[in-house]
């Protein structure tokens, strides 16, 4: 974005305050990531009102302000009824008038580290701008949209929901050249009755998909699979022998991460990734996909796949002293992400100690689902830390005998490991976000180095 404080207020029909020729080269929602140029959008809070930070983003350098109600304030501020759909109006006016084209993904599970995958492999080729982090939202999304960069050639963009209708709506303003689904998996069952619900939901992106764009789609799930009915235009297949695209020879060297073949339409290339587990070869499957389909050239696929590191808190490994190994995977889990990583800890060498916390928002399941990764992580670990208020009973009774106690919190765990963990051992640490063991991290890597 670079427009003037005029033109974005005439793009919402709205009054503004102070100068109309100041410059906004991007938005922010949050006081504390404003940067010079931004247009600050202050939202209503349960708890804060962004109204209440204009001062301190004017300090900061921000070009404008969006309001519901102005402020005595030297800042231009553009005066709207509700902040958030006048920021979702900007950013389906800027997609609409970008020079650039777009790759949204989602999925239930994978979509992040996939979408990190495809800014380096598509990096390679051309260039890439991207949303940060989990910004895949209602909020998020619209407000990363409005700060790319000029001179992208593609823009990759992870779109998430909690709740039906919420695609749709992120649909329209995205209006994407192509569409990458990954995984359709049992989470946020809290908001939805079923699997079959949540897929429905994932598929209310496809509608907006541009009648010349493509379709990427994960053949070795029958849900994804299903939704090449729903397009007309061109659909690209991966995940299963047969499809255009699929993984081979898969051979893993624990921690160190793994080689194996993709059959691809040009024929066979070999990969060598860092990043350790099946599940990482699968989202790199997903990622070559794309980026094949985008014609990035295979050479150049193979060489950043080699270059990839893990995204934060998402299966970065940590040499300590004395020989331990910690894998830090506590950014979220599900039950299915959960059992990728134990098959993963189970292909590695050495003592191996688990520390899972519970996974959130999985509805009258949760018990069932924690006894079963609880049942797996006994076969997979020598020592099973199970941490969380509710449901880590259920997931220490699941491993049975490997389980050294059930703790409720984080800081239990921590005191727990540091008398557990031994020289030599390998530790995985992984649960939802709510259950805060980054901080286990944190304090080892802080105290073992």
């Amino acid at each position: 974005m670079r427009r003037q404080v005029a033109e974005l207020a005439a793009v919402l029909n709205a009054p503004f305050t102070g100068d109309g020729s100041a410059v906004v080269t991007g938005a922010a929602t949050d006081s504390r990531a404003v940067h010079p140029g931004d247009l600050f959008v202050a939202l209503p809070g349960a708890r804060v009102d962004g109204h209440c930070f204009l001062e301190q983003v004017a300090a900061h350098g921000a070009a404008a302000a969006l309001v519901s109600q102005p402020v005595d304030l030297a800042l231009p501020q553009i005066v709207v009824p509700i902040t958030q759909t006048a920021l979702q109006t900007l950013a389906r006016h800027e997609r609409a008038h970008a020079d650039y084209r777009l790759l949204a993904l989602t999925g239930s599970i994978g979509k992040t580290t996939t979408k990190e995958m495809l800014i380096t492999l598509l990096g390679s080729a051309f260039p890439v701008g991207f949303t940060r982090g989990n910004r895949n939202s209602e909020i998020g999304f619209p407000a990363e949209l409005c700060s790319q960069k000029a001179g992208i050639r593609w823009m990759v963009a992870e779109l998430g929901m909690s709740h039906a209708g919420e695609l749709d709506r992120l649909g329209a303003i995205a209006r994407p050249d192509a569409l990458l689904y990954t995984v359709v998996a049992p989470v946020h069952l809290e908001f939805f009755p079923s699997v079959d619900a949540i897929a429905e939901a994932k598929a209310e992106l496809i509608p907006h998909l541009r009648s010349d764009g493509v379709l990427l789609l994960n053949a070795a799930d029958p849900r994804v699979a299903a939704f090449d009915r729903r397009f007309d235009g061109r659909v690209v297949r991966y995940g299963r022998p047969g499809a255009d695209l699929w993984l081979d020879r898969f051979h893993p060297e624990g921690l160190l991460g793994s080689s194996f073949v993709l059959h691809t339409p040009g024929g066979e290339l070999a990969i060598r990734l860092p990043l350790p587990g099946r599940h990482q070869a699968e989202n790199l499957l997903a990622a070559a996909a794309a980026a094949l389909t985008l014609e990035v050239p295979a050479k150049q696929v193979a060489a950043a796949a080699a270059s990839l590191e893990p995204a934060p808190r998402r299966g970065v490994v940590h040499r300590l002293g004395h020989g331990i190994v910690v894998v830090d995977d506590s950014y979220n889990a599900s039950p299915h992400a959960m059992a990728r990583v134990l098959e993963m800890l189970q292909d590695t060498p050495g003592r191996r100690v688990a520390v899972l916390g519970e996974m959130l928002e999985l509805g009258p399941a949760a018990p069932e689902m924690h006894r079963r990764v609880g049942e797996q992580a006994g076969r997979s670990a020598d020592v099973v830390i199970a941490v969380g208020p509710l449901h880590a009973t259920a997931l220490a009774e699941g491993a049975g005998e490997r389980c050294l106690r059930a703790v409720p919190d984080a800081a239990a765990a921590l005191e727990l490991l540091r008398t557990a963990v031994q020289p030599g051992d390998v530790v995985l640490v992984k649960g939802s976000r709510g259950i805060g063991l980054d901080t286990v991290v944190d304090e080892l890597l802080e105290e073992w180095r």
